[in-house]
Formats: C-alpha cells, structure tokens, sequence
C-alpha cells in the first residue's frame, strides 16, 4: 500500500561491520588468553595431592632423587593391565612423570601387545616368562623391580588357622626411588659377609639364622654381596666398602683381627653384629677391636620387662636422632637375646678420637645381667651391672691411628649387641628392614637413600551381604536401573503427546 511507510533497516552495513569485528576481537583475545593461560600452567604448575590415597604422594628423599637426574630416564611398565597392582605402579609412576619432565614412562601390556612385549625382554634381556615387572633404564643401564617384590603382606591370618593372606602394604615408591638412585652411582659399592667364625650365611634361606633376605636387600640397594674369608693369610680387597661381621660363634685369632683393624684405620666401614647368645657367652675379639675405636661390648645380656613379650626378646622405641636411624623414631625395632653396646665409659674426648654415639637404647626401667642361674635365668652382679637406659646400638665416625692414612675416607661403624633380629625370620619384623636399610646407607655414606621410605597403607572394604540381600541387589541392577530408565522415557514420550 502506498500509505504504508517503509521501515529502516535494524542495522546498517557499517553497524553490522563493527559489531562482527567486536566480536572476532572477542573471540581472538579469549583464545589469547586461553592459549597463554595453558602456555603458563604447562610450564609454571604445581599439583596438589586431594586424594586420601596415598600410594601416589612422593616423599622429599623421591623429589632429591629426581632432581638429580640430568639425562633422560625411560621407565617401562611390563604389567598385565588387569594386575590388582596395576592401577597403582602406573599411577604412581605416572607422578614421577610429572614431577621430573626427564622421566619418561611406558606401559606395556604383555597380553594385548604380545610383539611390543617382546622386543622389550630382548632389548633389557629378562628371562621369558617373568611376569609384571617394571624396567629403569639410565644411560644404558637398567635397574628391574618385579611385581612380587611391590607388596607387604600380613600372614597373621596363616599363623592363627585362617589361610588367609591379606596385602596391606604398597612399596612401589621405595623401591622405584631406590632404583632410580641406584642408577646414578657410578659404580656399585661392594660388600664382603666375614665368614669362617660360624657367621650368619647369606646365602641360607634357613629362617633362624639364614642371611639372604638381608643380602637381597642390599641388592635391591644395587650393592654387589660377596663372602669373604680371611683365612690363608689373605687380606680384606681394596674393593671392599662394607665389611659385614654377622653373629660370629668362634674366635677370632689375633691376625685376623689385625687385619680388621687395619682396614678400619684406613677408613674402612664396618657392619658389627654381635651376638652374645650366638657365642655360646664368650668373647670373640671383636670386642676388644671395637674398644680401640671407643665402643663397650658388654659380657651381658640386656632385659626390659615392660617392653617384652617373652623373657629374651626386646620391643625398643628409643632412638636418637642420629642419621642412621632419625627416620624411624616413632616405630619400634624388635631384639632378641641383646647385649649392651655404647661408649666407653670414662673415655675422655678428644678431635683425634672417634666420635661414639649411641643409637637405639631401653628404656628407663631396662637392666643388664652378666650372670646366668643353672636354670637359665639372669643373675645381676651388683658389680658390673646396672639398671636404667640401657644402650644396645653404637655408631663410630672419624678417628685415626697415628702413622696410618685413610685412604677410603673417614671410618664409619656401626655395631649392635645382637644379630638375629637381621636373620630371614625376624627381618621383617617392627622396623628392623628399615634400619638394616638406613645403617647401610649411613656407613656407605649415601645420604639420598638416609630418608626412609614406609610402605603406603592399602585400605581394603568388604560388604557382607545375606543370600536374600544378594536377591535384592540382583533385582535392583538387571530389573530396577534399566525399568527406571525405561519409565523415565515413557514420561517423556506422554509429555510430548500431550
């Protein structure tokens, strides 16, 4: 109609120019942003650990290690995905990767990825049929840890009639740490088992008095294990950086001990554990040895009835806070048929002398006893013995004999009353693996493993249901969830009709 007037257009072709280029600007400087935004977060981010899972929290001592890395590390998962410890070796590991960017993980499926499977046991040589293991590779040499070796298990089940064996502990990050630390040495330290005095074997799986769970331990610390015997007028070898006097039985001859004490005046370093139950209550020399470098060995044996379950065994909680046992204060170390060892009495010191300092001690109501009834039982000589603390560990430090020089640095020597609480059926007992650990690491002076590394807690749930219940809950999942999906959508369809 002609009365009719045309309307304007809402926008013209200017306005709408510029409202288009407002909003690609927009656009542009939020996807700036975005891309900056992500640009930052990859290279400056910190995670935090949520969860109350703890298997996948690194410890300080794994954070140290890492940041020594300087080359790249190629860490390989050879796990069967369906593995109950899958899920956390690979979680775990994946934390190392994030931690530290030089570490670089793959996972491996031996079961869906057969041929990748195989060109890794050819490349790092495993034995064929070796199943769940992770491989550490550092330039060019290669740590493995098996996947039997990540779990702690409580047998309280199998002892009590019960046959059941329950995981209860995840050691994935002691032992990937140890390995990763292990790696960067140059070269693995050496360590000699004495033998020829009725010593602990290491080699002996027996579990009283067998030795072989210790020296699976050192090496898994990559420390190379060796017997050595100093019979034959052969002297201790220059590789030798621990020497490991287990539970001698017999006596030493006086040039045996010679040779010892020689090679501790040169900055040799000394595992000492004396049994006095194992000598039969006789010395064997070394305690006289051990007193030139100011260490007391007591003809005794040590008792604290409030910290005891039988009447030769010991429950201690009293640590120092010397390095070779800082870590553990807070748990408990469990001693069998122990004597006393500590300093010197009266010895006067001087920046010569070796520095002694005691280790783990009774407590306040503990006693020694140097004298034995007919019948077995502690008779106290009001003589030599006395009561209270009672120190039954030592450490020795420094110290030299004049004309000798310690061309290995300076001596370092540990010394407990007792060795059957290293033996393969008390191990494992309390805290006593970690202290054969940290003792190790202190007297071969290695400080990044001095931090120990406590297996993670694994929290297990059971629901306990009734026949009836499992009806229930049969119903519920193959009836109920999919006729309530069911439902919802017939709602739906009347509601459109409608």
């Amino acid at each position: 109609m002609d009365n009719e007037r045309k309307l304007p257009a809402s926008f013209s072709a200017l306005r709408r120019f510029g409202i288009f280029l407002n909003v690609a600007m927009a656009v542009a400087a939020a996807g700036a942003l975005v891309l900056m935004a992500n640009y930052l977060a990859a290279r400056h981010y910190r995670r935090l650990q949520w969860t109350g899972d703890a298997r996948y929290a690194l410890s300080p001592q794994t954070h140290r290690v890492l940041a020594a890395l300087t080359n790249e590390a190629r860490v390989t998962i050879l796990f069967d995905r369906s593995a109950p410890l899958f899920s956390a070796v690979s979680g775990l590991l994946k934390e190392y990767g994030y931690a530290c960017p030089r570490v670089s993980v793959e996972e491996v499926d031996y079961k869906r990825d057969p041929a990748r499977a195989q060109f890794i046991v050819t490349k790092y040589q495993l034995a064929q049929g070796d199943a769940d293991q992770v491989i550490f590779d550092l330039n060019g040499r290669t740590k493995t840890v098996r996947g039997s070796e990540l779990s702690e298990y409580d047998w309280t089940g199998v002892l009590s009639g019960d046959r059941e064996v329950r995981r209860v502990g995840f050691k994935g990050e002691a032992l990937f740490t140890a390995a990763l630390a292990s790696l960067l040495e140059a070269q693995a330290p050496r360590a000699y088992f004495l033998q020829g005095h009725g010593e602990h074997d290491p080699g002996s799986d027996e579990t009283a008095n067998g030795y072989s769970a210790l020296a699976k331990l050192l090496r898994q610390k990559n420390i190379t294990t060796a017997p050595l015997s100093l019979a034959a007028n052969r002297e201790i070898p220059d590789d030798c950086q621990l020497l490991i006097v287990a539970g001698p039985q017999n006596r030493f001859d006086s040039a045996e001990l010679d040779k010892i004490g020689k090679y501790l005046a040169q900055g040799g370093r000394l595992l000492a554990l004396l049994s006095y139950y194992r000598s039969r209550y006789t010395p064997t020399g070394m305690e006289k040895l051990l007193a030139n470098w100011g260490v007391a060995v007591g003809d005794n044996m040590v008792f604290d009835p409030k910290n005891s379950r039988t009447d030769s065994d010991l429950i201690v909680t009293n640590l120092t806070a010397h390095p070779a046992v800082r870590p553990l204060r807070g748990n408990s170390l469990y001693l069998l048929f122990a004597r006393s060892v500590g300093p010197q009495p009266g010895a006067a010191p001087s920046p010569e002398a070796a520095q002694v300092q005691v280790l783990v001690s009774t407590s306040d109501d503990g006693y020694t006893a140097s004298e034995m009834t007919p019948s077995g039982a502690p008779r106290l000589n009001p003589v030599r013995d006395r009561r209270g603390a009672i120190p039954l560990m030592a450490a020795v430090e420094g110290g030299k004999l004049k004309g000798v020089s310690a061309d290995r640095g300076s001596t370092r020597i540990v010394v407990a009353g007792e060795s059957l609480f290293l033996a393969n059926g008390f191990i494992e007992n309390q805290a006593n693996l970690d202290f054969a650990s940290l003792a190790v690491n202190w007297l071969l002076d290695r400080p990044a493993f001095l931090v120990g590394i406590a297996p993670r807690p694994l929290d297990q749930y059971r629901f306990m249901l009734t026949r009836a219940e499992m009806a229930q809950l049969r119903w519920i999942l193959v009836g109920g969830l999919p006729g309530a999906a069911l439902l919802l959508g017939f709602l739906v369809w009347l509601r459109r009709r409608a």
